[in-house]
């Protein structure tokens, strides 16, 4: 029999100190780092950087370190990361980043195999993934050190890959992609744009909320899930008008990290399967595109999952979750369709690439086309 384990991830919280700390005692001595040039710059970690290579070569091992990490990672970015590293082992991979670094280094982990490295085709990957065929042998362990707060990659087995073509969003899956040890640095997050602070901050919200009410819920689900959206709603719109504060980062860096672990155990639910299509066609960023059906959803879904009240009781005050992603939104974007250029002709489109198995399905009231077509147009 199979058991799939709560959490498998040791998670860390630290500072920046430390964090290198931890890197440097690492026994391994083949090292992948995932992480862009511009990002070491802004932290000043070129020289930790090559102090780590440095011990890393002196010991007989290798360093190989990505620096090219473009957002909403495709099968291309993956061939090129591969073909790259080439015939070289990899003993760990250190991802030092958003999301996009993380998803990029569990593609990486899921397709590494030193005979085949400098082989792989663009359709080849397109085609593993979909059919969710992998590197099973041995998938390469990953350190993720997220310097967002609201993705929760770093405690999930999932890596969004997004098809070039925009054909569709391709998902890695497997728990053996669930990173070994999360190294959470609020430090990290203080470097955050406000409208990344925005994005990644509503969606980790959308996570939390998508979970509470999905399908898969259970009780433990949804007290770690009602604490993160707790955290979020006392703590993102001070992010964004006091963005160096710590104390503030720090609370929704532990959002995060519930937001993921709850999700982790039901996976999202409409408001993720709809995001998809606004993403992918219109480049709405994924958190934004995310959060901006949860109202419209929530009221469809309201009566039809447990401990419904307490849920939308956490927004009373603001006279609603609408209410509230607009009051966070203030002053950084209007979460409206057509802000972000979308017009009437176009829902159909995203109603028609709105269904998502897994997703979609994992919605406690089923959507029809019809249903989502309303939903579009209600925020449009």
């Amino acid at each position: 029999m199979d058991y799939r384990p709560f959490c498998s991830t040791e998670i860390v919280f630290t500072n920046r100190k430390g964090m290198q700390q931890l890197l440097f005692s690492l026994d391994a001595v083949n090292l992948i780092l995932v992480m862009s040039e511009s990002s070491a710059i802004r932290w000043n970690m070129t020289s930790f950087i090559e102090q780590l290579k440095g011990k890393c070569e002196s010991l007989g091992g290798v360093f190989i370190w990505i620096k090219t990490v473009k957002p909403n990672p495709t099968p291309r970015d993956i061939v090129q990361a591969l073909y790259f590293i080439g015939n070289r082992k990899v003993d760990v991979i250190i991802a030092l980043g958003g999301g996009s670094a993380i998803d990029l280094a569990k593609g990486i982990s899921a397709f590494y195999d030193i005979e085949k490295n400098t082989e792989y085709t663009v359709k080849q990957i397109t085609e593993n993934i979909k059919q969710r065929e992998y590197n099973n042998s041995k998938f390469v362990d990953i350190i993720a050190i997220p310097s967002t707060a609201g993705t929760g990659s770093e405690v999930t087995q999932w890596a969004t890959i997004w098809d070039e073509n925009k054909n569709g969003k391709l998902s890695i899956d497997s728990p053996m992609l669930k990173p070994k040890m999360a190294i959470i640095v609020p430090e990290l997050t203080l470097s955050m744009p406000v409208q990344i602070t925005l994005s990644t901050g509503l969606d980790a919200m959308s996570h939390a909320i998508e979970s509470y009410w999905s399908k898969h819920t259970n009780p433990i689900v949804q007290e770690i899930a009602y604490r993160a959206i707790e955290l979020i709603v006392q703590n993102l719109r001070k992010a964004i008008e006091e963005p160096y504060n710590l104390n503030v980062r720090e609370k929704l860096c532990k959002a995060s990290i519930l937001a993921g672990l709850a999700f982790s155990q039901t996976r999202t639910t409409a408001c993720h399967s709809i995001s998809y299509p606004l993403t992918m066609f219109y480049n709405i960023p994924h958190g934004l595109a995310a959060a901006i059906t949860l109202d419209a959803v929530s009221k469809i879904n309201k009566g039809h999952f447990p401990n419904d009240a307490m849920l939308f009781d956490l927004f009373d005050e603001y006279g609603g979750i609408m209410n509230w992603i607009n009051m966070v939104s203030e002053g950084v974007v209007e979460m409206k369709l057509s802000k972000f250029g979308i017009t009437l002709q176009d829902i159909q489109l995203i109603a028609d690439n709105a269904f998502t198995a897994g997703r979609m399905d994992n919605n406690p009231v089923n959507l029809s086309k019809d249903d989502v077509v309303k939903i579009l147009q209600s925020i449009l």
